[in-house]
């Protein structure tokens, strides 16, 4: 019997430890940017330009070094498929989702990026990159995580239920108005990330170097946003605010590990796992969203946010487990394919 050792477990534990880890940074840094941007000492799109700046130098020399010999040559098609997929992630997805903050609230901007799952979910049937079987346990599997995640997510917006834990922070964050623009920042750039979690598999498929790709759609994503930021905004804006060196750590945090580390780990989870399996991480951030909120800011705890919060898990980990069994009869399938005899008697 062949012993499996501590490098073939890392193997199975690596995609659920990275993106578990992706999502916990990505709610320390919402929350850090939010009160950031409450502060009006900096522009949104000018920490979007500095940190993916930051994030293109580290992920180019990584590529450079880590991926020059499986590296494929470049060809004009790779770079018009990473230039539409850094239009996706960076300047539509991250751009309008680091500007909502402006408008909503980190927690409440959790809870969109929570429905990735389920979107995700019917776009990979859309476009036959997952199957569905209704009527087998895996199908039901599915099904019932996508509702209990939606359900979560409703219950936390529509009841807040009685207070558990009192709020001593300052107060509301914006008013209805600004909210609903706000909203429609989230939709966007929450669609965007949907479809970039669709395409970006097929086309790691075609250039396999992880690396290498998600550099290049960040230094796309980067040329494209700072046009933007320039046309937008006046030159005085660039200039940054100390704020306790806060806005500092905000740009380094967000370049090296949200965005380099992010965008890393969710062409290479893509690529291994599909796009089913990388976004049911997702609703882990309103739960770390949650309780960053609570603990660290002093957020009220209401009930309709725990419950939530509950459902959310639970549907995560019933997809999860759906795709974990079809990956093993997928190498179930392929063991048989190898052992079977090449000549049929």
């Amino acid at each position: 019997m062949e012993t499996r050792g501590l490098g073939f477990w890392f193997e199975i534990c690596k995609p659920y430890f990275l993106l578990t880890v992706n999502q916990l940074f990505l709610a320390v840094f919402m929350i850090l940017l939010q009160y950031i941007l409450s502060k009006g000492v900096v522009s949104a799109l000018v920490i979007v330009v500095y940190e993916h700046i930051i994030a293109t130098v580290i992920l180019s020399l990584f590529a450079f070094f880590l991926e020059r010999q499986k590296r494929p040559p470049i060809s004009v098609k790779i770079l018009c498929y990473a230039f539409f997929l850094g239009l996706l992630q960076v300047t539509l997805s991250q751009m309008l989702l680091t500007m909502s903050l402006q408008y909503v609230a980190s927690s409440y901007q959790s809870i969109g990026l929570n429905l990735i799952t389920a979107i995700v979910f019917v776009l990979a049937l859309i476009f036959r990159q997952d199957k569905l079987q209704f009527c087998s346990t895996n199908g039901q599997a599915k099904v019932w995580g996508v509702t209990s995640s939606a359900a979560g997510v409703l219950v936390t917006v529509l009841w807040k239920g009685p207070t558990i834990l009192k709020s001593t922070n300052f107060g509301s964050f914006q008013a209805a108005s600004e909210g609903t623009i706000g909203a429609i920042m989230l939709i966007v750039g929450v669609l965007a990330t949907c479809f970039w979690n669709i395409f970006v598999g097929p086309v790691t498929r075609m250039y396999p170097a992880e690396l290498s790709l998600t550099a290049m759609m960040s230094f796309f994503g980067t040329i494209q946003t700072a046009i933007i930021t320039a046309i937008v905004i006046p030159s005085s804006s660039w200039e940054l605010q100390w704020l306790g060196g806060l806005v500092l750590l905000a740009i380094l945090l967000g370049g090296i590990v949200v965005t380099a580390f992010s965008y890393y780990v969710m062409t290479w989870s893509n690529h291994k796992r599909g796009p089913v399996f990388t976004t049911a991480f997702s609703p882990l951030l309103i739960v770390f969203t949650f309780l960053l909120d609570t603990i660290v800011l002093r957020d009220s705890a209401h009930l309709g946010s725990i419950i939530g919060a509950i459902l959310v898990v639970v549907g995560l980990y019933l997809i999860l487990w759906a795709k974990t069994d079809d990956r093993k009869k997928n190498e179930m399938r392929d063991d048989m394919s190898i052992d079977s005899p090449l000549i049929q008697p």
